[in-house]
């Protein structure tokens, strides 16, 4: 107790001395500098502890902060990937609506080529009927029953050819016009969905894509200025679209009014050509004029066995040479004898190598250059004869021989025997080529001038 007393007392004694050294300097003041260095003394602890507890917690927050804008930025990201993808979903599926149409057409022009060469030999086989007529014992008979009734024919009215032209086009008429009945049956009014139906039945018809939206365009501007409301006079504006098209083709040219008149025939194989020129060369002796054939297409023997036999049956003449000969020397010892025995008309056969188009061009440029040594204005008609069961594939074919050759007009067999009559409309449409003739039967009086009123009607009525 003693030595803490002791020291007690010397603390007293020191505190005094400071106290009066204090006093001394800061006089009455004293008080408070004691006072605030106390205070500073007692905070400053305070202080450094803050100091460093207070960054950890601000590096916690600023941490718990990044992550939460990280994961938002995450988040967002993925928002607007997922809104991306579902943007360019729409936009592909608005695309193939779009497209639908043009798409279905563009799968039935690719099915049709995929099965071109099996129907050119299904063709072919159909055309051997007519060139065994001369060998084969069943045919004859045939033949025969054919000539018969085209002396039956001569007095009927003619009221029973339009008949018998309407019969030709049934099935083509069948498929369009009870297509379009179902379209415009119930139909209250002409909206987007009555004109996709309407488009789905004429491309359905083998009009084509192009014709198709010719004919649409034509409604789509009647409805749009009020002309036109009632569905059911659809069938009528279709028809005057129809005829509007066809009756761009130009008046036959008179074969009279050149001696001789000399008519090139070109084509595939079996589209009837050789039939078709057979048919022609008839019409013409009908008509007491005097015709030569020339068998151009020395490519294929049994087609010069044909046209003889057609030379035959429709009684004219024929130039031919062995199978394998130069055609255009055909051509030429053709137009030659024309010219020398005054003859009025000259038919030429030409080969249909379609799968070798570029030696085709060059064959029938070199035809038409020979023809014209002699006569400088000849041909005077390139025919190009189609099939109509072929339906798109004959608006390829015209495509490749109107780059070979300056067609004048078009031939199209085969009508009676197809639904796909409708790409008359096509061709016409397409490439501003007229319809010479067209092939309804197989009688030799069934190859007929194309009338385009005439066909309009049978195709809708």
């Amino acid at each position: 107790m003693e030595e803490i007393s002791s020291w007690w007392a010397s603390l007293q004694t020191l505190a005094q001395h400071y106290w009066e050294q204090l006093y001394t300097i800061f006089g009455n003041a004293t008080p408070f500098v004691v006072g605030g260095v106390v205070a500073v003394l007692l905070v400053t602890p305070v202080l450094v502890f803050r100091k460093r507890s207070g960054p950890a917690v601000s590096d916690n927050r600023t941490l718990s902060e990044t992550e939460r804008d990280a994961k938002l930025a995450k988040l967002e990201k993925e928002q607007r990937k997922e809104s991306e993808r579902r943007a360019k979903e729409e936009e592909q599926l608005q695309k193939q609506r779009q497209a639908a149409k043009l798409t279905k057409a563009e799968e039935r022009e690719k099915a049709l080529q995929a099965e071109l060469a099996r129907r050119e030999e299904e063709l072919r086989s159909r055309q051997t009927l007519i060139q065994d007529l001369a060998t084969a014992p069943e045919v004859e008979p045939n033949a025969e029953s054919e000539t018969e009734p085209e002396v039956e024919a001569a007095p009927e009215a003619p009221e029973s050819l339009l008949e018998r032209f309407r019969k030709s086009v049934q099935k083509t008429r069948t498929q369009l016009f009870e297509s379009l009945n179902e379209v415009v049956r119930g139909s209250k009014g002409i909206d987007e969905g009555v004109l996709d139906e309407l488009e789905e039945v004429l491309l359905s018809a083998d009009i084509g894509p192009e014709t198709t939206q010719r004919i649409l365009d034509g409604i789509t501007k009647k409805v749009e200025r009020e002309e036109l409301q009632d569905p059911e006079a659809l069938l009528a504006v279709i028809q005057d679209e129809i005829r509007s098209i066809l009756s761009k083709h130009s008046a036959a040219p008179d074969p009279t009014s050149r001696k001789p008149w000399v008519t090139l025939m070109v084509g595939v194989n079996g589209v009837g050509k050789t039939t078709t020129i057979g048919k022609l060369a008839a019409q013409h002796v009908s008509a007491g004029r005097k015709v030569l054939l020339g068998a151009g297409d020395t490519f294929r023997a049994a087609a010069i066995e044909q046209l003889g036999e057609w030379s035959q049956r429709s009684g004219c003449d024929l130039v031919a040479k062995d199978a394998g000969s130069d055609p255009s020397a055909v051509m030429f010892e053709t137009v030659e004898k024309a010219i020398k025995e005054q003859y009025d008309i000259v038919i030429c056969d030409t080969a249909g190598r379609l799968h070798t188009k570029k030696n085709l061009m060059e064959e029938l440029k070199k035809m038409v250059r020979v023809i014209r040594k002699q006569i400088p204005d000849a041909p005077h008609e390139v025919l190009l004869v189609l099939d109509a069961t072929t339906g798109q594939n004959a608006i390829f074919q015209a495509r490749a021989f109107r780059e070979a050759a300056d067609l004048t007009g078009l031939v199209v067999t085969k009508l009676d025997g197809t639904a796909k009559g409708g790409v008359v409309i096509g061709i016409v449409n397409e490439f501003d080529i007229p319809v010479r003739y067209i092939g309804i039967g197989e009688r030799l009086d069934d190859l007929r001038p194309f009338d385009p009123e005439q066909f309009a009607e049978s195709l809708l009525h």
